[in-house]
């Protein structure tokens, strides 16, 4: 299997799926005589590589890897990539990315020069939140454990270990510290809400089980407020449940309003409507916030609020993934499970944005430091100067957005950008060789994610978004 591409700032899997957990019937037709013949060659098959094949008694578990990957070739699919077969790991992994649960105290974080968690984002109804801790917040330790003194996976194995139990915690604001208690617990990790100087942020990563309460609880929150202008972040959202996209959208259009329409194999369309249970909170504007990797769910929810409210939303930022169909999953006794492909969905006039998305009203895009992917570095890996390798390019892109000198920006690693790394390096107390090892790497990884997210002026996206829900 060949290296993924991870990007920079999204560590998140981008769930393009629908319904995901709904169990369904098997219904076994009787076969007819073709049916019989391919299976008799797959039976033949079969048996050879059990029984004849010279490797046969040298791979373990023979009879389950060719059954395993039989049913991986059939749910293969040029024509529907959104129709797969999970074995056991794929499918824990890809529960657990629809659960949106997490153990913890609610919050995401970066860590700054001081090594201290710096809180970037608190989710709804979390410990954090209920506690009232605030975006830029500077934790400085948990009862006697010292942040700057020890490294995240240390911390966060500390908060988990003391779930249910209330933890001393002490954290900066604006230079004054506070002392508060927090009990590390389960929390839903799919919807963020802040309140600024006239309108009101809404960050939503995923369409997990709890998303539309907490979506809900958290329109009331700016209501409460008196916000009438809401800015919805989308970015990186890859959907989730289908039934959580219903009730979000349930919040802020019309009831009895049609949420989206699907049509299955046999031309049948059925509308779906908002669910009845979900009040409406009326918005004078909600500007939404966009990228290609906004998909699936989140797609459908754009296509109700534009569709329903007309002039009152806009979009901004990139065209969205492009994801118009429908799936539903089959979980199986061994822990693996089979989704696949029951409908396309339309928007409530009839648009479907299959494979072509939604084009911003407003097409703004982020530079490449925030873009650009590269490939897991290794201990063994070096860049060395005038060669090319696939991650010269994300080595030049970062060098040259901390303030370096490079020459280019492309898969070849120049002398001149050598030169600027090696200024890096010297900057950093590091071996000055103009080549770039892990330990290198590592380091300026790490000096891009706190420059990012100390400059938020650098996301040119959301500063558009607000510059518009202010007029």
């Amino acid at each position: 299997m060949s290296k993924k591409s991870q990007k920079l700032l999204i560590i998140l899997l981008c769930v393009v799926c629908f319904g995901a957990g709904v169990s369904v019937p098997v219904v076994l037709n009787k076969t007819t005589s073709a049916d019989s013949k391919e299976r008799e060659k797959f039976d033949t098959i079969y048996s050879i590589l059990n029984s004849d094949w010279y490797y046969s008694n040298k791979v373990k578990n023979l009879d389950s890897k060719l059954m395993e990957q039989a049913i991986t070739g059939m749910t293969t699919l040029d024509k529907d990539i959104h129709t797969n077969y999970f074995n056991l790991e794929q499918a824990k992994a890809f529960s657990s990315s629809l659960e949106g649960s997490n153990v913890g105290l609610g919050i995401s974080f970066y860590l700054n020069e001081n090594k201290n968690f710096v809180v970037s984002n608190v989710y709804i109804n979390s410990t954090a939140d209920k506690k009232g801790l605030k975006p830029n917040d500077e934790i400085i330790s948990l009862d006697d454990l010292k942040c700057g003194e020890n490294d995240s996976d240390t911390i966060i194995k500390y908060i988990k270990a003391h779930e249910g139990k209330s933890v001393k915690t002490k954290y900066l604001r604006d230079g004054k510290e506070y002392t508060t208690n927090l009990i590390p617990g389960t929390f839903d990790s799919t919807v963020v809400c802040n309140i600024y100087e006239g309108y009101g942020e809404i960050i939503l990563s995923s369409f997990s089980e709890n998303s539309g309460k907490d979506f809900s609880k958290a329109l009331t929150r700016l209501q409460d407020a008196g916000i009438k202008k809401l800015v919805l972040d989308l970015r990186n959202n890859g959907g989730g449940y289908l039934n959580a996209a219903l009730e979000i959208s349930s919040s802020l259009i019309p009831k009895k309003s049609v949420v989206f329409t699907e049509k299955n194999k046999n031309g049948k369309v059925t509308k779906q409507k908002t669910k009845d249970e979900f009040n409406q909170v009326k918005m004078d504007k909600i500007v939404v916030l966009q990228n290609e990797n906004t998909a699936s769910a989140s797609e459908v929810l754009i296509g109700a609020l534009k569709d329903n409210l007309g002039d009152k939303v806009t979009t901004v930022g990139t065209t969205s993934y492009g994801k118009g169909t429908e799936q539903v999953t089959v979980p199986f006794s061994d822990g693996t499970s089979f989704k696949y492909t029951i409908a396309h969905w339309y928007t409530p006039n009839g648009t479907s944005i299959n494979k072509k998305g939604f084009k911003p009203d407003i097409e703004v895009e982020l530079g490449e430091a925030k873009t650009t992917s590269y490939y897991k570095f290794k201990k063994k890996d070096v860049i060395k100067k005038d060669s090319v390798d696939d991650n010269a390019k994300a080595l030049q892109v970062y060098l040259q957005y901390l303030g370096y000198n490079v020459d280019r920006t492309d898969t070849y690693f120049s002398n001149t950008s050598s030169q600027g790394l090696a200024n890096f390096q010297q900057d950093h107390g590091l071996e000055v060789t103009g080549d770039c090892d892990k330990t290198t790497w590592d380091l300026l990884v790490e000096k891009v994610l706190l420059k990012i997210n100390e400059t938020p002026s650098d996301d040119v996206q959301r500063q558009k978004v607000i510059e518009e829900a202010q007029k």
